[in-house]
């Protein structure tokens, strides 16, 4: 049966499976193993286990040597060599990229440049001019904003390593959802890390904080404590209590398991609940009888109007109808020299 272990990469976050035959391998060995591009340097991270499917591509030829101490010791002053000069030339031609690092194989045969950019970087050129400096083969990986700091490690706010930098391999998503469930400030320069982006440490409790708060009431709901009519404030995952304000303004803390589906009625312990007030039935007040609605009452007909007969000059009025009055116009008569001469009329010759 075929043994196989798992090694981590030296200046490359990734972990190889590799079979490791008959070796006698223990935690933190330093090895080197063949593979898919060449030989690469590593630290055994998992004890050998057996294993009785297909074997991995990845084998590991021995363990590392004095001599293999030295050649990576030479690599590392090839690979600031390597970074200096690439760095320079990317400045001189103005091209629009960030180198991060700059790694050889173990065989020295083969080295690669990562560098972050906003947008594609047409680095053709570039790679001939490197593959005839160097004389190697020449690969430019370009990698995201969050894998950056993951290459050039450092220490976060917490004041220990990187987490990307230290263990984490594969990244996995993260949201703001889980910033709010549990209870965190939501102040971008809190919860962003070295790379811009949320921290990786959000998604460290979250499962743990989704079976916490299942089932339990949401902040702001009404919940029953001591009696009375009480609203949920907040959940302290790490205490298992609840803040809530009861009705008579006073907040108390209850524990959480309380307010789960079936648990009895919460009670707070520095005080009794409050005996119900049955009010007796001389304090009720009787209900007032409801006053009838008035009938509405019923309109009465409006009279059809009679066409007014309008006498006109020179016929005479007609019988029966009663002529209505008509008012008197008073005409205005002209001033000055049109009074008196012209009788009766509006204005007379002057």
């Amino acid at each position: 049966m075929a043994r196989v272990t798992t090694i981590s990469l030296d200046n490359r976050p990734l972990q190889v499976e590799c079979a490791c035959g008959d070796l006698d391998l223990a935690l933190h060995d330093r090895v080197v193993a063949q593979a898919e591009h060449g030989l690469v340097a590593g630290r055994v991270v998992t004890v050998p286990r057996p294993v009785s499917g297909e074997r991995p591509s990845a084998r590991v030829v021995r363990r590392m040597t004095a001599e293999d101490e030295a050649s990576i010791a030479e690599l590392k002053i090839l690979d600031a060599k390597a970074f200096l000069y690439t760095k320079r030339r990317i400045s001189e031609r103005g091209m629009a990229m960030r180198l991060l690092s700059v790694h050889h194989r173990f065989d020295a045969k083969q080295a690669t440049f990562f560098f972050s950019a906003e947008r594609r970087v047409d680095f053709r050129d570039l790679v001939r001019e490197l593959a005839y400096q160097f004389r190697i083969r020449v690969e430019m990986r370009q990698v995201t904003q969050r894998e950056a700091p993951q290459l050039l490690d450092g220490l976060g706010p917490c004041g220990r390593r990187l987490c990307c930098s230290g263990y984490i391999h594969q990244f996995q998503p993260v949201s703001v959802r889980m910033a709010k469930m549990q209870g965190i400030s939501l102040n971008p320069t809190k919860l962003s890390g070295c790379c811009g982006k949320l921290k990786c440490c959000l998604r460290y409790e979250q499962e743990g904080y989704e079976a916490f708060h299942k089932g339990l009431p949401r902040r702001g709901a009404e919940v029953t404590v001591d009696g009375m009519k009480s609203k949920v404030l907040t959940h302290q995952y790490v205490r298992r209590i609840t803040l809530v304000a009861r009705s008579d303004g006073e907040r108390v803390t209850i524990p959480t398991d309380a307010l789960r589906p079936g648990a009895p009625e919460p009670i707070h312990s520095d005080r009794p609940p409050a005996p119900p007030v049955v009010p007796s039935e001389e304090a009720q007040p009787k209900a007032k009888a409801r006053p009838r609605p008035k009938p509405k009452a019923k309109s009465k007909p409006k009279p059809e109007r009679q066409a007014a007969a309008t006498p006109t000059k020179g016929r005479p009025e007609q019988e029966g109808a009663a002529a209505p009055k008509r008012k008197r116009r008073r005409r205005r008569r002209g001033r000055g020299r049109g009074r008196g001469r012209g009788g009766q009329g509006g204005g007379g010759q002057s």
